[in-house]
């Protein structure tokens, strides 16, 4: 851990423009304890921490704002299927100016196959918290009132920092956040178009929204939330709309005014960070977690204001796609979850795989709070331990039962897994058998440090795991010729604080193996988010929908 770090890294704690102009005297102290090349231990004593030093610290050093890469020709080891010939996106945070992981400043990574090879480019997501911090200038305050009943109050046409997740529509890739307004950027170049990106309906913006949508047949369905924040105005609601294949248009599919179940004295909706689809519902999994009322600056969040009740209960919320009619199931006691895994009919069941990310006593508001930039570098093992507490849960939903009280039952004794991904594209809401995801391989770990891959059917795990090595989000790429649903490949970028570098790997889907591996980037990626491998324009114009991206 004493060898050289990379260049962004020095570069960092010298340039004028750089990052650490802004960062509080603690994060300085580290930045040049890390350039001068001490030890772990020594820089992690000179902020006043623990006894021990985060082991994955690099993951959280800041990326230069004028930095970017086109096109850089990485170094291939062992194979690259013949069948991967398109691109993996991959958002990850590099600066953070208020000092909370989740609001940080969005790169947004691509990793580019074509016969074999694989080039990697960088762009930083040019919004306007970006653009703001970079020219040193004052956030906009917020405006009195939502441009539109309900919406945040700030411009409709605001940009906030995106890439958390990735979603396409009419052939765009978008950038995705926790606001309904989304921003599209050019697949090759990672340049961005649409800041943000405009829809063709009267419904407005911006708005609160989760942060992934879902996509079924080239339809694209999700929800807005409005009337939570001071000058919102409107009624506090769920608002579900779908988009149809080519369009750009929201077609309502409810509104849910004063949800009663998410917020019995209120009517509150609820905070969810991920829905699910099926082919005949919108599937809402609604926990006592309710946004802040305060109005922030663009990119910022208020995260010591959320709200909770834990007295309310959890809830199903299945809103059918063809009436927009709920039916909402209570819980036998409270899932709180950040990623589920998926959702599927089975009979006269519906069934709901879902991680719940901690206990059903620990109130979102709560939890929130330790999601500061010094928590993640200085408390790691409370941050570690936490992580390691999520479980892997099972929802069975009578059909025939409407409205019947459900209890969450294991899917796995495997603990400490999330970022949980499938074959997308082919089994979103339908049946299936395998999930991949980010695992903590022990409550002593700091960070996510291994990959796993889960049999649903079963329980049964296999993981892939490096010791200094911290991946990603994994995703699958099914082989085309594949005969098995776990035929295919498994790509995530992977963090190595031993070399002090990044790379890809490239896993066999059936037995965690690696295959293959191209690198290290030109820089390091911090600890990332979500991703997503697009070969093709998907929800795209009839004249374009058959486009392949190379």
């Amino acid at each position: 851990r004493a060898q050289q770090l990379p260049p962004h890294i020095l570069a960092a704690t010298s340039s004028p423009k750089g990052p650490c102009s802004e960062m509080a005297p603690r994060r300085l102290s580290l930045l040049a304890a890390l350039a001068a090349g001490a030890r772990a231990h020594e820089h992690f004593l000179l902020l006043g921490g623990n006894d021990e030093p985060n082991p994955a610290v690099l993951g959280y050093i800041p990326v230069p704002l004028d930095s970017s890469y086109s096109d850089v020709r990485l170094d291939v080891e062992g194979k690259v299927p013949s069948y991967l010939n398109g691109t993996l996106y991959r958002g990850a945070p590099g600066h953070w100016p208020d000092g909370w992981w989740l609001d940080g400043l969005i790169t947004l990574n691509a990793f580019r196959f074509s016969q074999g090879s694989v080039s990697y480019s960088m762009q930083w997501s040019k919004d306007e918290a970006y653009n703001r911090t970079v020219a040193g200038t004052a956030p906009n305050p917020p405006a009195p009132m939502g441009p539109v009943p309900g919406a945040i109050p700030h411009p409709a046409n605001s940009s906030w920092p995106t890439g958390v997740a990735f979603r396409q529509v009419q052939g765009q890739i978008l950038g995705s956040t926790g606001i309904s307004n989304a921003n599209s950027f050019d697949a090759a170049t990672l340049q961005p178009l649409e800041m943000p990106f405009v829809y063709s309906d009267d419904l407005g913006a911006p708005f609160l929204a989760p942060t992934h949508e879902q996509t079924i047949d080239g339809h694209v369905v999700h929800h807005l939330v409005t009337g939570m924040q001071k000058g919102s105005g409107g009624v506090p609601s769920y608002v579900v709309y779908t988009i149809k294949p080519g369009t750009r248009t929201r077609d309502l599919v409810a509104k849910i005014e004063h949800p009663k179940e998410s917020s019995p004295l209120a009517g509150y909706p609820s905070f969810q960070h991920m829905p699910l689809l099926t082919s005949e519902y919108y599937v809402m999994l609604e926990a006592p977690c309710y946004y802040p009322e305060t109005v922030t600056s663009v990119g910022e969040v208020d995260w010591k204001g959320w709200g909770s009740n834990p007295l309310a209960g959890g809830h199903v919320r299945l809103v059918s796609r063809a009436t927009g009619e709920s039916i909402v199931y209570p819980l036998k006691s409270t899932v709180f979850a950040m990623h589920h895994i998926n959702a599927f009919h089975d009979g006269n069941n519906l069934i709901i795989d879902t991680i719940q990310t901690f206990p059903w006593f620990v109130p979102c508001s709560e939890a929130f709070k330790g999601l500061d930039m010094d928590s993640y570098v200085d408390n790691w093992k409370k941050i570690g331990s936490g992580f390691a507490m999520s479980k892997l849960v099972r929802l069975t939903l009578p059909l025939d039962r409407p409205g019947a009280t459900v209890a969450a039952q294991p899917l796995s004794n495997v603990t400490g897994m999330e970022f949980p991904t499938i074959s997308y594209d082919k089994l979103n809401g339908k049946p299936y058998r395998y999930a991949w995801g980010c695992w903590m391989s022990s409550a002593k770990a700091p960070y996510y440090d291994a990959l796993l891959k889960l049999d649903v059917q079963t329980g049964a795990s296999t993981s892939w795991k490096v010791d200094g090595h911290y991946p990603g989000e994994p995703i699958f790429v099914p082989s085309p010729e594949g005969k098995s649903e776990d035929d295919g490949v498994v790509m995530t970028n992977v963090l190595d604080t031993l070399k002090n570098q990044t790379y890809l790997v490239l896993l066999d889907g059936q037995t965690m193996k690696q295959i293959g591996r191209a690198g290290p980037t030109p820089h390091v990626i911090p600890h990332g988010f979500h991703g997503r491998y697009y070969d093709r324009k998907l929800n795209a114009a009839a004249e374009t929908a058959a486009a392949v991206w190379v």
